[in-house]
């Protein structure tokens, strides 16, 4: 597990450019800076606190994970500001939520009055206290209160013991699947226009709203600029991926985490087949991972351990036991398929982390 150059990895294998990776760190942080937002990372994307630190030392307020059991490991890690930003319902789940309260500054989605009462009188007989944020749906329709609501499930958690108001937060996404730059500006929009609708709405029933937080990795490259976010979440950007070129907000040079894989059969003069396969990537968006540096090829197909790909006419079939390196399209599902990662520079293996929040689910 401590190989020295890339030559020594064995495949697969999930790598990671330590140069690119800082670029992309500090890109958005000194973008946020820029809009006058703050940053809060969403950590689900590499799962690692290792990279977390980086990006806490590049400037960001915190950190947002999507499970309890994500803010565990990286609250032991000891990051003290966590924002699970996603709803947390069931009493296994409260009652270790409670216990991360009562020694870091947790906050949690809420979209429902139940679950306010469930988190506040778990947490006021502990002692502890959590910030909630009205979870406003602002066009995906997952979670959410419709903007207009969210004055009367703000007034809840003012009134009740063991909570605090942390603010409104809104998940734009669905400005992903836009199928065109006009329709991606319209939904971003849309997004902020609800929001902002929310806010103006606490505002006039007399409720302080001090954090606005939003925004993913395609989203926040607009809406960050909108005078009512205050706080971005974007993730994928620390790696970037096929979901974001596709998106016009990265490049394959800002991509920084790369599938190592081995060419293990070459049957035919057109086809080729790696040693890597869906378990190795991941396939929840339905999209196949790009080649790095390596014209002429095409994955066409996954089993669990095996990679088809397609040879293009005139280009040079793979040779048995080449290594090649696929760009995955969707970086946080892949990342949750390893154990580990390699950090290189150039052909040598700087450092080896542990994927330390892997599988964490609860």
């Amino acid at each position: 597990m401590n190989p020295q150059t890339l030559l020594e990895v064995d495949s697969p294998a999930l790598l990671v450019d330590i140069d690119r990776m800082r670029r992309n760190i500090q890109k958005m942080a000194r973008f946020a800076k820029e809009c006058g937002v703050e940053l809060r990372p969403h950590v689900k994307t590499h799962k690692v606190p290792a990279i977390a630190r980086m990006q806490l030392e590049a400037g960001s307020k915190g950190i947002c994970v999507q499970k309890v059991s994500e803010a565990e490991v990286f609250a032991g890690a000891g990051f003290e500001n966590v924002f699970i930003t996603n709803e947390v319902v069931g009493r296994q789940k409260l009652v270790k939520l409670v216990e991360l309260a009562e020694r870091n500054r947790i906050s949690v989605a809420v979209d429902n009055e139940a679950n306010v009462h469930e988190i506040s009188n778990q947490a006021k007989e502990a002692g502890a206290e959590i910030a909630l944020f009205v979870d406003v749906d602002v066009g995906m329709h997952r979670c959410g209160v419709r903007p207009e609501s969210a004055p009367a499930l703000a007034n809840l958690i003012s009134r009740s013991e063991g909570v605090s108001l942390g603010g409104i937060m809104g998940y734009e996404g669905h400005v992903g699947g836009a199928k065109n730059d006009a329709e991606r500006d319209r939904l971003c929009r849309a997004s902020t226009d609800s929001i902002a609708l929310a806010k103006r709405e606490m505002v006039r029933s007399g409720i302080s709203v001090e954090s606005v937080s939003m925004g993913s990795s395609v989203s926040v490259w607009t809406n960050a600029k909108n005078p009512d976010v205050t706080e971005v979440q974007p993730g994928m950007y620390v790696f970037n991926d096929g979901f974001l070129m596709s998106n016009k907000v990265a490049s394959p040079e800002e991509c920084a985490l790369t599938v190592l894989t081995t060419v293990m059969s070459t049957p035919a003069p057109d086809r080729a087949v790696v040693d890597a396969g869906s378990k190795a990537f991941q396939f929840d968006m339905g999209h196949y991972p790009s080649p790095l540096e390596r014209k002429g090829l095409e994955m066409i197909k996954f089993s669990e351990e095996h990679g088809w790909l397609k040879v293009s006419a005139g280009a040079k079939t793979p040779a048995l036991g080449e290594r090649l390196r696929f760009i995955p399209y969707h970086c946080c599902t892949c990342v949750n398929q390893h154990d580990w990662m390699f950090g290189f520079r150039g052909e040598k293996v700087e450092t080896v982390w542990r994927v330390e929040a892997r599988g964490k689910m609860s």
